[in-house]
């Protein structure tokens, strides 16, 4: 559901109420969408804990396909200055 942000401030505990039964509220400025109300549980699906890069790498199949990935025998481009 949308909401102009006058309606969302005059009405906060009731789009938070509806957030946490998992109906995301949209408020809108002018016409336009500028924020959601969302429940912590769907904020989190969404955010959860964030990898690094090296434990992103770490997790992925990558070494798995190593052996598969072949590299052409061609020699450099030459750089001209």
């Amino acid at each position: 559901m949308s909401h102009t942000v006058k309606d969302a401030k005059n009405n906060l505990s009731g789009l938070i109420r509806l957030a946490e039964k998992g109906e995301p509220q949209i408020i809108r400025r002018h016409d336009t969408e500028v924020a959601v109300v969302v429940s912590i549980a769907d904020w989190q699906k969404v955010n959860g804990k964030k990898e690094s890069l090296v434990e992103f790498l770490r997790n992925s199949p990558l070494d798995e396909i190593l052996p598969y990935l072949e590299r052409p025998d061609d020699l450099p481009r030459e750089v001209i200055v």
